[in-house]
């Protein structure tokens, strides 16, 4: 049952946290965007700086001012 408790506080955390600005993690830059959202799939990205194209991007929490 604990699990189980983790797991929704979890879920109530991710719901109601604030989206973060994203990064590319080739080139750092922030001119990011989502190329496709596939239902389950992972959401894609591309970067208009340097061409990535790919699932990873880097995330930064304001409050804590740390990359994530």
């Amino acid at each position: 049952m604990t699990g189980l408790k983790r797991l929704l506080e979890t879920l109530k955390h991710i719901r109601h946290s604030r989206p973060r600005p994203k990064f590319c993690p080739k080139c750092r830059g922030h001119n990011i965007y989502p190329a496709s959202m596939l239902g389950i799939l992972p959401t894609t990205y591309r970067c208009r700086d340097c061409g990535y194209e790919g699932i990873l991007v880097l995330e930064v929490d304001r409050e804590r001012g740390e990359a994530i």
